[in-house]
């Protein structure tokens, strides 16, 4: 199985079978790869969002890896501490969607910006990625300094979000 790697985290894309053993039965998943029983458990938003990401990685099961759920896990307690989503295959500018989230009792330990560094260079070596896109709700400041750490610049912004492009 293919993961990524930093100094205190692995980064597990999950397949179809993993990501809807998520959805459905946290345990039963994280009994599955070897993980230690996490007591946080996916919001409905979140569980929704993964809901949509299973839809498209059933349907391009070659490319599973640009559309699914990379779990983060802590090489400390060897538990699930949050997700990175890739939202799909690079678009004709080359950029790639992302999106994530960290349960709350792993907020402010800099593992997204960890997180996120470690992808971006995974990421930005591949054919066809220049850059890396994530969009964070105006009133999100810890997601707003996260994407600072990892050199993002705000480039677009929306009534309701600012857009993001790290590259």
């Amino acid at each position: 199985m293919m993961e990524l790697k930093t100094e205190r985290l692995r980064l597990i894309p999950l397949n179809a079978v993993n990501l809807k053993l998520l959805i459905d039965n946290q345990k039963a998943m994280e009994l599955k790869l070897s993980l230690s029983h996490s007591d946080e458990i996916l919001s409905e938003e979140l569980r929704q969002a993964m809901e949509y990401r299973l839809t498209k990685v059933v349907n391009d099961k070659q490319n599973y890896l640009w559309n699914t759920n990379w779990l983060i896990v802590s090489d400390d307690n060897n538990c699930v501490i949050g997700g990175m989503m890739l939202k799909g295959l690079p678009n004709a500018n080359g950029e790639v969607i992302i999106g994530y989230y960290t349960l709350p009792n792993y907020q402010g330990n800099g593992y997204m910006t960890e997180t996120i560094i470690r992808t971006k260079s995974w990421l930005l070596s591949q054919p066809n990625v220049r850059y890396i896109i994530a969009d964070t709700e105006k009133d999100n400041n810890a997601s707003h300094r996260v994407l600072e750490k990892t050199g993002a610049e705000m480039y677009k912004e929306t009534e309701e979000l600012y857009y993001w492009r790290i590259f």
